[in-house]
Formats: C-alpha cells, structure tokens, sequence
C-alpha cells in the first residue's frame, strides 16, 4: 500500500480523468458542526507515559516499509495499514490530560463505522441515513466536503494516493477523490456491502459483501432465490472487477474486514477464516473457525491472529485468539479469553497482540451471598477487558479492566493503547498501566455508546459513536 501524497494524487486523478472516468462534482457542504466545548468525564487516574514512536525491530523490511509510507499523519485503512496490524509506529496520541479537542456532527442518526485519516483530513460516514461520507479537517473539526452516495456505509473507508474507497447498503462501490470529494467511479455490483471495510495494495481494492435475497420470502423453499456473499478485487482506477470469490452459503455475509498481506488475502467469513490468492481468488487454504462477523485478521510477520467468540461448547475458556501459520493455515498457537464476547479484530505491535473482549459479570453474590451485607454488587454490569498476548507464544502478559464493555478495536501508537467502551473511549499503556478514560456527553437521554474503532495521528484519537457524531480527542 503506498501513502496518499498530492503529487501522487495528482497523478492518479490524471489517469482516471484520461480514461473519462471523472463525475460531476459532488456539492461541497459547509461546517455542520465546529469545535465543541464537550466537557469528559474520567473513571481514571492519567499517568505519565512515555509518548516516543515505537520502533519496528520485530517487523519485516516489506511491513516496516508500508508503516513508514504511511507516516504519523495518517491512519489510512481500518486496522491502520492493508494488513489490519492496529499499529501506528510513528504516531502517538494523548498520553495524559485528555480532552474532547472537537465533536462533528455528520447530520446522521448513528456513526458507528471507524474514521480514517489522511494529509490532515478525517474521513468518515453516517452509518444511517442519510449516509454522508465526510471529510473533516483534522486539527479544526470543520467540513471539507461531503459526499452522498446511494445508501449509507457501515465499514471505514480506506485511502490511497488520493483517491477514497467506500462501499455502501446501496450495492455501490465508491471511489472519491479525497481532496474536493468528486466522483471518480462507481460500480453497481449487485450486492450490499456491510461491515467489511476495504483494504487497497497495489493497484487492487479487496472487500467482502453481504448476501442478498426477497426480504418478504413466499411459497415453498425451492422457491426462495438468495444470492451468495462475496470478497470482490476491484481495479482502484477503474472499478472493474478482477475477480470474485463466492464459495458461500446462500445467506452468509463477509463483514470481515479484509487484510492482505505478502499476495495473499485473508479474511473471515462466518465459520471459517480464507486465505485467497491475491491475484486470482483461488483458495490458498481455509480454516474452520468460529467467527464474529465484526472480528477481522491482523496479519503480521508471517502470522494470521484471529479473535473467536465463544462457540457454546463445554469447557475451557469461552473464548480464544488464534495465531495461524499465514502460509498454511496450522495453528501456531491459541490463547485462552475469559470474556465470552469477543468481537472485536487484534492489534499487534512489538511483539505483542492486544484484543477487547466482554462479557456479563458473573457475581458471587447471587442469592445474598455477594458482599458482607447479603447484597450483589455487579448485578448486570458489563466488564470489558484489553488483553496483551506474547505474539510468539500465546502466553498472556497482562489484562486491563475497563468495567464497561469493549465494542471496538484496539489501536497502538506510541506506547499507548487506545480502546473505545461503552459510552466512551479508554488509554492504556503498552504495559497495562491505566493512563485515561473518557465518557462522551450526549444530547440524547440514553447517551452514547462506541461501536467505532479510533484511529491515531497526529497527536491526536478520533472514534464515532453512536449518537452520529466523530470526536477527536488530544491532549490539553
């Protein structure tokens, strides 16, 4: 993947515009919503951190390469880079002091899928209608543009050279140029695309879809006609379909996001994760895996880690991180999770992998046992915990308790760890040492919560929520 710069954007709108694939320009939107004094609460004590880059000895020449070519200003996929690694190696966030910097109101009733960011500009849509894609400035929070597209997305989009990638409930697929927002391309493929965010590394843009079918299903079952899902490879300048893998049940959905890595592209579809050649689709190899459909692989020096959910089975811990061999598919190793609902992707970093997991609490108290006076002290709560896991060997290093639950996925940068939970977002240090927490103000009487996973740069974590706004957050 190579990072969006505006000479290499200016060369790639030249070819798309030589090939008479430009639109119309789309309308440019004013602010919808300037920098907001939104005051944070915090559940933590801030510690100092050492907010120095970290450094990329346990990465290969090629993955150093695409973290550098991405840079500390931009967190251009979902999972940072084409291979979903959630680590940011030359960027850092707040470490202490943390407040709201600014809240954008994208004018949409949720804002549920993660931002990317790119040249100081934040992209990302309304996850409901109406479906705006927005470009943000990233240090004032003020609109750059804004683009409609047919249905709303629900996944991040990605960004290289210039050029915004989005699929959307529409059965449309986007390219946008990042700079004023026009049209370059569309192509109607027939099938919706839902969580699976794209993942674009040389030349090619990979994303899953949604299987479709009657939403009012009559007569007999040898009547009901359903579409399979899909992982399509879409040429980036012109939209054309390489090729499609669709070796699905007729229901099944690929909400996935997609990681590629060394000509392979993996992904997890909803009993198995793929490993599919990236230049044909043919299947390298395949594993039967519970799966999430919100979980997606991080694939980092030659390993695929993959978060299972529990799968209803006796014993054991309910859920497990799986590290397979990228080349074949054998488990090189599994760890044990004891929350039970684990559907959020791994970030791996200097040798470690770090997952969000959550789960009911379990209290000792039922029946009036709980606490001195009979008592239960956690009925109903939710507990979210970050856990840190050796990449080498599964072995568990610590865990963070957030005592709210854990939606979205972990970003690293700068020896800090960044997750959103319940209605707000927590910070971690890479040794799992509490550094912030904040809870988001909401206009609305239910508040927030964070299904959105941050993106780091410059200094600075953005994250949506569902009350349809994107927060950044630095440091005072």
């Amino acid at each position: 993947m190579t990072s969006p710069s505006s000479s290499r954007s200016s060369t790639r709108r030249q070819v798309l515009a030589a090939s008479g694939l430009l639109a119309g320009a789309v309308g440019i939107a004013g602010c919808l919503s300037g920098p907001s004094s939104e005051s944070p609460t915090s559940d933590d004590t801030a510690n100092e951190t050492e907010t120095t880059a970290s450094d990329s000895a346990g990465e290969t020449a090629d993955e150093t390469a695409e973290a550098n070519a991405v840079g500390s200003a931009s967190w251009t996929q979902f999972g940072y880079d084409a291979r979903n690694s959630g680590h940011a190696p030359s960027a850092s966030g707040p470490a202490s002091d943390a407040e709201v910097s600014w809240r954008f109101d994208g004018g949409t009733p949720t804002m549920n899928a993660s931002p990317v960011v790119a040249d100081g500009t934040v992209f990302v849509p309304g996850s409901g209608d109406p479906g705006y894609v927005h470009a943000i400035d990233a240090t004032t929070g003020e609109s750059e543009w804004r683009f409609d597209p047919d249905g709303y997305a629900a996944s991040a989009p990605a960004v290289a050279d210039g050029v915004l990638y989005v699929g959307t409930w529409g059965k449309k697929f986007y390219a946008v140029d990042a700079e004023t927002g026009e049209k370059l391309w569309e192509n109607d493929v027939g099938h919706r695309f839902g969580s699976s965010s794209p993942a674009v590394a040389d030349g090619t843009v990979y994303v899953g879809t949604n299987g479709d079918g009657p939403l009012v299903v009559s007569g007999s079952e040898d009547e009901e006609q359903y579409e399979s899902c899909a992982v399509l490879a879409l040429d980036d300048a012109t939209g054309d379909e390489r090729w499609r893998y669709d070796d699905f049940g007729e229901k099944d959905n690929v909400d996935s996001s997609i990681a590629v890595a060394d000509g392979r592209v993996y992904f997890g579809g909803e009993s198995a994760v793929y490993a599919l050649d990236a230049d044909s689709g043919s299947v390298a190899w395949s594993r039967e895996i519970s799966t999430h459909p919100d979980s997606s692989p991080a694939v980092v020096d030659g390993t695929v880690y993959y978060g299972a959910p529990f799968d209803g089975g006796e014993g054991g811990d309910p859920a497990r991180l799986w590290a397979l061999d990228a080349a074949t598919g054998e488990t090189s190793w599994t760890a044990g999770i004891e929350d039970a609902n684990l559907r959020t992707s791994p970030a791996v970093a200097d040798g470690t992998v770090y997952v969000a997991a959550s789960s009911m609490r379990v209290c000792a108290g039922v029946g009036g046992t709980g606490t001195e006076d009979g008592e239960s002290n956690c009925s109903g709560q939710n507990r979210g915990q970050l856990y840190a896991v050796d990449a080498a060997s599964g072995d568990r290093q610590w865990t963070a308790e957030f005592r709210t639950d854990a939606r979205s996925s972990p970003a690293v940068a700068g020896g800090a760890v960044y997750v959103g939970n319940d209605d707000g977002i927590s910070a971690v240090t890479t040794d799992g040492e509490s550094l912030w927490r904040i809870s988001f103000e909401g206009d609305r009487e239910d508040g927030p919560y964070v299904d959105s996973s941050p993106a780091v740069a410059d200094g600075r974590v953005f994250v949506g929520a569902s009350d349809g706004h994107l927060r950044a957050i630095g440091g005072k």
